[in-house]
């Protein structure tokens, strides 16, 4: 009895072992999934990223390939990084994370993927995303990775259709490629707004909403968020627009400028219940985006008082018929007629600007289309 069960646990040792062996050749982990010029991607690496950054197999592999294309030409062509970019890159991260009540110092040490190689891959996106915003605006990321797909050699074992350009572009990101929240949402002529920017984007007019003391339950948060990531992307691009005509019209922000700004906000933020100071401080996005956001209003401000502003003329056949039909004094009537065409004229502005840009939206695909985003009039009527 006791030979006979020596015997059968030796054969169910001797079973494991092979099973083992035959699950470990399946799985392979040290086996490459993917490799670019050289470069490769393990099963193993694989799965940590993952486990790590979320997200499919398939995903992860198409980010990762596309990802080591831009990276290297970024490096044949020896594109600059600064300092600053990183820590531009790092604030937006960790605005993010603190929305979803963690730290960066957990989200790269924690998880399978170790903390040297998430920090290199951010540091690498960092300057990809350098090289990516100089090419977009002469060209569509799908033809950027077309050309580079041209000239690369690319293996892909566990996907054999990723080794030739096709099935649309991979997903642009920014900073870590693959992880969801650095997915590029929209992009203007090479201005990049990631995902995890429109959330916080979202995040602050939900929260000016509340500011002004309106009510938004619970269980409508995330119906009341997705309302706001349309309206989010609907003023980015009406702001990255006009700030990037108003600089090739030679328009610049000095510090007069910003002074003259900063006291002119005084009393539109106490509406909204917020000083200055709390205004650029506190909140979801981080300070340094408030005050570029800050900074695009002055210089669009600027280039629409000159190419709107400063042409309307209103007759005194027009006055007068505006104080006969409202019954508005003078003044009244010429600051209704005027503010009308300045809305007008500022639309139309950026209608004939909007039409002429590289825009791209993955996000809401419908608003590469300028009525989605921009209607000839808010009440959608003709101009009269």
């Amino acid at each position: 009895m006791g030979r006979a069960v020596k015997t059968a646990a030796a054969l169910l040792f001797v079973a494991a072992i092979v099973a083992g062996g035959v699950w470990l050749w399946t799985k392979r982990p040290w086996r490459i999934v993917a490799s670019v010029n050289g470069t490769a991607m393990t099963a193993r690496e694989l799965d940590m990223r993952v486990q790590s950054l979320g997200g499919d197999r398939r995903v992860l592999v198409k980010a990762w390939i596309v990802k080591e294309l831009l990276l290297g030409e970024a490096v044949q062509r020896g594109v600059p990084t600064a300092q600053g970019d990183e820590q531009e890159a790092m604030a937006l991260v960790t605005a993010w994370l603190a929305s979803r009540k963690t730290t960066p110092e957990r989200f790269f040490a924690e998880g399978p993927l170790p903390e040297a190689s998430k920090m290199q891959d951010f540091k690498e996106g960092v300057l990809i995303n350098n090289f990516v915003k100089g090419e977009l605006g002469t060209r569509g990321f799908g033809d950027l990775v077309k050309e580079l797909y041209g000239k690369a050699v690319v293996k892909c074992p566990e996907f054999p259709e990723f080794e030739k350009f096709g099935g649309g572009a991979a997903p642009l990101y920014v900073g870590l490629w693959g992880w969801d929240p650095m997915r590029v949402a929209a992009s203007v002529d090479g201005n990049l707004l990631t995902s995890a920017e429109l959330d916080l984007r979202s995040l602050t007019l939900l929260d000016d909403v509340r500011r002004m003391g309106r009510n938004v339950p619970k269980e409508r948060e995330y119906e009341t968020l997705r309302h706001y990531r349309r309206e989010a992307v609907k003023q980015w691009f009406l702001k990255q627009v006009l700030r990037a005509e108003a600089e090739r019209n030679g328009f610049a922000v000095t510090q007069a400028d910003e002074k003259e700004a900063l006291a002119k906000a005084v009393a539109p933020l106490k509406k909204h219940n917020l000083t200055v100071t709390q205004f650029f401080e506190e909140g979801p996005l981080p300070e340094s985006v408030k005050w570029a956001d800050f900074r695009a209003s002055i210089l669009v401000n600027k280039f629409t008082k000159r190419e709107v502003g400063d042409r309307i003329n209103v007759s005194t056949r027009e006055i007068e018929a505006k104080m006969s039909e409202t019954g508005m004094n003078r003044k009244a009537a010429i600051d209704k007629l005027r503010n009308d065409r300045f809305v007008r004229g500022y639309r139309e502005l950026f209608r004939s600007l909007f039409v002429k840009a590289r825009v791209s939206c993955p996000e809401f695909p419908e608003m590469e289309n300028l009525d989605s985003v921009s209607p000839p009039r808010p009440d959608g009527k003709e101009w009269k």
